[in-house]
């Protein structure tokens, strides 16, 4: 049974409409009870008393008559898919009217209660409620106290619901709220629950704002509903109450231009445009806003919309400041979290005091190291070293020995040419290549240093935005066809496919093993000074949006070629031979 209880006051010059609402809802049906004073009859549906100022029985019966459709249809229940319930009315409590009518000075001395039913053909996971009970002809203000039960749940949800201003709330059947009594451990538990299964979004009603500052980008994610940015966007629509498929993507490019000429941004303190990355509208049973949300009608009483906007840097920023200036009548304040590289802050951005201003400081994070080449360092070729004087005397040896006429001298004279050969060996040395010895290899050791820096290269360079940003970082580890096919794999590697092809950001790679492979077994027509390379490694990436990162390991392996490239080492050839998922998780950000 849903309890919906309306308390009438009136002022003298500016009659008010107040209901304090108890909702109840079960898993097949929600009945409401409307208690309100006769005065609401009055305020709503212009009675006239008679000239003593008092209202007869048949007048109050008329105005009961008209109050009944006229509560039916200005107190509305939505479903998840922004479809209004259907309900009707199963009694009026009158018990409380005197039978001889109602004197204008006591309207608010009587009650009446209206039973409604409405059925349900599955238990609810959500229900939007609005009240319309003022709208443009009448001047009466209205408010509602809103109390929501859950059948078996000891605790309510509790909000004041103003004209047009819907209100939604979740149920969980499995888990439901606590009762009041329950500790405070127990109601901690059930409230991470639900927040995990909501990945961190609980608010239908609230303006989510996330502010991320990185190396090469910052971000603002806006998740806002759909009916809070109707108060300062023209969304044209043909149904006040849904907005249809066809009607998106005009009404996409009016929020894009409302958010574009709006919340600037300064980085370095120089203003940058942002690039509008995507806007989705989301539906109430849409909870993972990291994916591209379908395209699909969607209730303006309960929708989302996520907006993007990105804005490039040029390395490591040193200031960042984003003044918040969407605001409305509505509207008044934001909670923003800021994720400024590893650290979380929370900021209260609002309208009054120019409280709206968020500025971050660098508190001395260094700008990431350029990405460099990986030099050619090669063992030096084996040579000879000879002296120059020892040979010239080693050279006069031979005449010597077959000089004949000189053959008593011979002897001494070889001795002396010997010993002075000797003694001046280390004078004047030159230094002759080896005949007969290999072109230099780098050893095992090397080859794995110099891979590991080739590796960490190409990875890095998918630290850019921009597409001619990470070709040219490729280039510098990379040489021939294999660019833009390595380009293709590595991104391909990076797109997570469950949260709608979404790239992730490269957070660690490791290379687990590897070996050299001997020189046999380099192809022929490589350079001789070239080496093969196979290993085994690990790449954790993550994509994080709106303050939840899905988090995904995956294991590779391969052989790599790696060949002398003017002056540096570049990888020509790449053989994948194995890939597989070694993990997947979601988890939120935490303060």
């Amino acid at each position: 049974m849903l309890l919906v209880v309306t308390l009438a006051a009136s002022a003298a010059a500016h009659p008010i409409s107040i209901t304090k609402s108890l909702v109840y809802v079960t898993q097949d049906r929600v009945t409401v009870h409307i208690e309100l004073f006769v005065e609401d009859l009055f305020l709503f549906h212009d009675l006239k008393p008679n000239d003593q100022d008092f209202f007869e029985p048949q007048v109050i019966e008329r105005g009961i008559e008209k109050h009944e459709p006229f509560l039916l249809e200005r107190f509305v229940m939505r479903d998840s898919h922004g479809e209004p319930l259907v309900g009707r009315t199963i009694r009026i409590d009158r018990s409380d009217l005197p039978t001889e009518g109602v004197a204008m000075a006591e309207l608010m001395a009587y009650t009446l209660t209206f039973v409604m039913e409405y059925p349900l053909d599955r238990p609810p996971e959500f229900l939007t409620f609005s009240q319309h009970f003022a709208d443009g002809r009448l001047l009466v203000p209205a408010e509602m106290q809103l109390n929501v039960q859950q059948e078996g749940a000891g605790t309510p949800y509790q909000e004041v619901l103003y004209p047009d201003a819907p209100q939604t709330v979740r149920f969980s059947w499995d888990h439901p709220p606590l009762a009041a009594d329950a500790s405070e451990e127990q109601l901690q538990a059930w409230y991470e629950r639900q927040k995990e299964q909501m990945l961190g979004i609980t608010s239908y009603s609230a303006v989510y704002s996330f502010f991320y500052i990185e190396d090469h980008q910052v971000r603002h994610e806006i998740l806002i509903p759909l009916l809070t940015l109707d108060e300062t966007v023209l969304i044209a629509r043909a149904d006040d109450s849904f907005l249809e498929i066809s009607e998106q993507d005009l009404a996409a490019e009016q929020i894009e231009a409302f958010f574009r000429a709006g919340n600037p941004v300064e980085i370095d303190g120089v203003p940058v445009q942002p690039v509008i990355d995507r806007v989705d509208f989301y539906g109430l049973d849409f909870r993972d806003f990291a994916v591209r949300a379908p395209r699909a009608r969607v209730s303006m009483a309960s929708a989302r919309v996520g907006i993007i906007l990105s804005y490039p840097t040029q390395g490591t920023p040193s200031t960042v400041q984003v003044t918040w200036d969407r605001f409305h009548r509505y509207l008044r304040s934001v909670n923003m979290v800021v994720f400024a590289y590893e650290d979380t802050q929370r900021v209260a951005l609002t309208r009054i005091g120019g409280q709206n201003v968020y500025r971050w400081q660098n508190p001395g994070r260094p700008p990431a190291p350029p990405l460099q080449q990986v030099d050619l360092v090669l063992p030096p070729r084996p040579m000879w070293s000879l002296s120059l004087v020892s040979l010239a005397l080693a050279l006069l040896i031979p005449p010597v020995v077959w000089y004949r006429p000189g053959a008593r001298y011979r002897g001494p004279l070889l001795l002396l040419l010997i010993g002075a050969a000797i003694a001046t060996w280390p004078l004047a040395r030159w230094q002759l290549p080896r005949p007969f010895a290999g072109t230099p290899q780098l050893d095992d050791d090397r080859a794995a240093a110099t891979l590991a820096a080739l590796h960490r290269n190409i990875y890095r360079a998918f630290e850019y935005r921009d597409e001619e940003q990470i070709y040219d970082a490729l280039a510098k580890s990379v040489d021939g066809p294999l660019l833009r096919e390595l380009y293709l794999e590595i991104r391909r590697g990076l797109v997570m496919q469950e949260q709608g092809g979404a790239v992730s950001r490269i957070r660690e790679v490791e290379i687990i093993e590897g070996e050299k492979l001997p020189p046999s077994r380099i192809p022929e027509n490589l350079d001789p000074r070239s080496f093969v390379y196979h290993c085994r490694w690990t790449v954790a990436g993550t994509v994080e949006h709106w303050g939840h990162i899905h988090a995904r390991t995956n294991e590779y392996r391969a052989k790599w070629t790696v060949q002398p490239r003017e002056n540096a080492w570049k990888i020509t050839d790449l053989e994948l031979q194995d890939e597989r998922r070694v993990s997947f998780e979601t988890s939120l950000r935490r303060m």
